[in-house]
């Protein structure tokens, strides 16, 4: 039998994207083999592909963060799953797009047998870095007022679907052609390209937001905080302006000045959020919160919105149609 894998063979744009066979292995001890239904597209993988993130991997490297498969084969020493198990795979960026991965204990969480794949592989990354932020970190309250760049987006759709049931007072960034999609959340979009949010903010809700949700880095970092209320969070989870302009230098920078002072100059807490180094501390929260997420998605509670379904020889497709910014919501890849 073979695996399908899908490899960045040097940093640069999509045609550095390949796709190899090669004979599948035994798990080794402790590991488990699965056989993947869905694996997500994400921003990070970009990043990744074109050497952006600090630390990227060093070529040739298979991207991918979430896997939702069938547990095909069992290591040695491994007792907590059964081959036919339906389980949710995490990796730290590197891993997921093929049709068999090889994953330890710690990267695995049951899933419901009869879930769908593709929803659910949309709440591994996305839905737990949203719920995550929302109520680990940022620890929200009813009424408090959101403001969500890239609310079109993967994360964005599920901190705005997540801020919907908390019952908050959400704001959006997204493209014009995109409002309606932040619009059926309940949420005000801001046209981002052709509005300044902070002016659109100072007038809409002039006590200033309880939190923001800021993506983007650089000087949107500095112009979020701006919007804050007095007692304002102000949550920086990755660093998207650097595929337009800027190195990982710019980026590893930044988030250590941040992570330094902890605060704003007028005082408002600053949290730097990184799934993986969440994970690592509290494998107790990411486990407890994945298994949360996924009973919300069998009872209808949430509804993750998928952009796209795309065979994963396509891959280099699907990232161009999210570095592009064609797409609302999750990107998936599908494994026959």
């Amino acid at each position: 039998m073979l695996n399908i894998r899908v490899i960045v063979t040097r940093y640069g744009g999509p045609q550095v994207i390949d796709v190899i066979e090669e004979p599948l292995r035994k798990p080794e001890k402790g590991e488990i083999r699965v056989k993947v239904q869905a694996t997500g597209v994400a921003l990070a993988d970009i990043m990744r592909r074109e050497g952006k993130i600090p630390m990227s991997p060093i070529p040739p490297f298979t991207p991918g963060y979430d896997v939702i498969g069938i547990v095909d084969e069992l290591g040695e020493d491994v007792q907590k799953y059964s081959v036919g198990d339906k389980v949710a795979v995490f990796f730290n960026g590197t891993g997921g797009y093929a049709a068999y991965v090889y994953a330890k204990e710690d990267e695995i969480v049951a899933a419901p047998a009869h879930i769908d794949a593709v929803k659910a592989v949309a709440v591994i990354l996305n839905y737990v870095t949203a719920y995550q932020m929302l109520h680990r970190i940022a620890k929200v309250s009813e009424g408090e007022r959101i403001l969500i760049h890239g609310a079109s987006g993967g994360v964005g759709t599920a901190l705005l679907e997540l801020g919907k049931l908390a019952k908050l007072e959400m704001y959006g960034t997204a493209s014009l052609a995109k409002h309606h999609i932040v619009s059926q959340y309940g949420a005000m979009p801001i046209d981002y390209r052709n509005e300044d949010f902070v002016d659109v903010l100072r007038l809409r809700a002039p006590e200033g937001m309880d939190v923001v949700f800021d993506p983007i880095g650089g000087r949107n970092y500095e112009r979020s905080m701006k919007t804050l209320s007095k007692n304002g969070r102000f949550i920086g989870y990755g660093y998207t302006s650097i595929l337009q302009q800027g190195d990982p230098e710019d980026w590893a920078k930044d988030w250590e000045n941040l992570a330094k002072k902890q605060t704003t100059e007028k005082g408002n807490s600053v949290y730097l959020y990184a799934i993986s180094s969440l994970k690592k501390e509290r494998l107790d929260w990411f486990q407890e919160d994945v298994r949360f997420l996924l009973s919300l998605l069998e009872e209808g509670k949430i509804n993750p919105l998928i952009s796209h379904r795309i065979p994963l020889r396509e891959a280099a497709q699907a990232q161009e149609l999210l570095g592009k910014s064609l797409s609302v919501g999750k990107v998936v890849l599908i494994c026959e």
